[in-house]
């Protein structure tokens, strides 16, 4: 029986001993995913400070800037008015060409396609 107690007391120690290193594994992966969550965390912060700042520069700079805007807007529309105007359409339409068009047509199909002989 003394060596029973033995191996009892040998098994309950090897518990306790991986009881606290699992606490401490459990606590260390607690606390990287806890770091992990406030970097990224950080990093939304720091990208929202940026697009404000890039859109209040933006915001103070648009008064100066409508007259460039106005300036190009005109540009962009002369360019648009050049090239269709300078596109030239002429549609015409001769009712008799087309009849034969469909005529020779008509007479493929009637040649291709032969009537069955009701009895």
């Amino acid at each position: 029986m003394v060596q029973a107690s033995t191996a009892q007391k040998t098994t309950t120690a090897k518990k306790e001993s991986n009881d606290s290193s699992d606490n401490l594994n459990v606590g260390k992966v607690a606390e990287a995913v806890k770091d992990t969550a406030l970097a990224s965390l950080g990093i939304y912060g720091k990208l929202f400070d940026k697009v404000k700042a890039s859109v209040e520069s933006v915001r103070k700079a648009s008064p100066n800037k409508w007259g460039d805007f106005v300036q190009r807007g005109e540009q962009v529309k002369d360019a648009a008015n050049d090239k269709v105007n300078n596109i030239s359409f002429s549609y015409k339409f001769d009712m008799e060409d087309q009849r034969a068009k469909f005529r020779d047509v008509v007479d493929a199909l009637r040649a291709f396609v032969t009537p069955s002989k009701a009895k």
